[in-house]
């Protein structure tokens, strides 16, 4: 071997490294939101019209931009998958304050965790037993929280002592959205996008201060898990949900930007929406007859849905004009 040959393989081997190197630094410094929003756009090409970024200007106190993300994904990998977990989450609970509760169910993705580390749950209860003393809510609403409004910001992180943290953030907000026994499914008043606004907003307000820089959430106050069943047989009750899911969209997107001004530490936040429930809504099995029109409908879904994100975040209500006049029995209520 000449010594220009060998000196051509030291210097690629040398290339070779730096360049590992540097693709593990930059992987290092992926934060957790958008290397879960990265890695969901892998999983499932099928669901691409589900995302999309939107950044956030530099506010007063936070001379940097920040990122939101909206995907189709899952809040039990942002909890389970370490690189993922993020500093806090807004999480769905009910009007009582009650763990146990069936309702709202996305609740358990939180509770079950925090349950496999008895210190932290004990701690739990004792802030919601704090809470509790408290006045119930204004207004003749029934309850400890009026719902889409009052939250409660409860600390999840082991103290002196306590075990290594378990698969949940640091900080976790609770915004109610439902009763301890369901039923607000039934009353679609009380999920109005201004109200939805002021208790998202008011959870970001809270995590930012806490010091949280990543912030995850589902598609909180849809109340889309008690629509009924094979709904590919009732256009009727999927178009219904649709509408929820936009509805509750629209108004994170407005709490977002109603925090956004006096953002200080946060730097992204992701919006979930529930992959099994897109594909629960849309898939048919593949070359069925129904495939092409399925996909017509996701398409024009996702377009909805990302419409209202982009609305929210400039500060518009999504109504339904803006819809060709679809989803009035939802987005006409004030």
């Amino acid at each position: 071997m000449s010594e220009w040959t060998r000196r051509a393989r030291a210097f690629s081997i040398l290339i070779g490294v730096l360049s590992s190197i540097h693709s593990s630094a930059a992987q290092a410094q992926t934060t957790p939101v958008a290397a879960m929003f990265g890695d969901d756009q892998k999983r499932d090409a099928s669901l691409a019209e589900s995302f999309l970024t939107v950044d956030l200007p530099a506010a007063k106190a936070a001379a940097f931009p920040a990122h939101v993300y909206l995907s189709a994904g899952d809040l039990e990998r942002a909890f389970d998958r370490a690189e993922f977990r993020p500093d806090g989450a807004i999480v769905p609970t009910n009007t009582d304050l009650v763990t146990s509760a069936p309702a709202p169910a996305t609740q358990r993705v939180l509770i079950d965790r925090v349950l496999k580390q008895p210190d932290v749950m004990r701690d739990l209860d004792d802030q919601i037993a704090a809470r509790r003393k408290q006045p119930p809510a204004p207004g003749g609403e029934p309850g400890l929280m009026r719902i889409g409004i009052d939250t409660f910001v409860a600390r999840l992180a082991p103290g002196a002592g306590m075990p290594t943290a378990g698969a949940f953030p640091k900080t976790a907000c609770l915004i109610a959205t439902d009763f301890a026994k369901g039923g607000a499914i039934d009353r679609r008043e009380l999920f109005t996008q201004d109200r939805l606004r002021k208790g998202v907003a008011a959870c970001l307000s809270a995590l930012d201060a806490g010091g949280a820089q990543s912030v995850v959430l589902p598609l909180i106050g849809a109340a889309s898990s008690g629509n009924q069943l094979n709904d590919k047989f009732f256009e009727g009750q999927r178009v219904l949900m649709e509408c929820r899911l936009i509805n509750a969209t629209a108004g994170i997107a407005l709490g977002i930007r109603d925090f956004a001004p006096d953002r200080r530490n946060l730097r992204e936040i992701g919006l979930l929406q529930w992959d099994r429930e897109i594909e629960g809504m849309f898939k048919v099995p593949p070359g069925s007859r129904a495939e092409g029109s399925a996909l017509s409908a996701y398409r024009a879904y996702a377009e909805q849905i990302k419409q209202a994100f982009r609305r929210g975040l400039a500060g518009d209500r999504t109504t339904a004009g803006d819809l060709n006049g679809t989803c009035n029995a939802i987005l006409s209520v004030q």
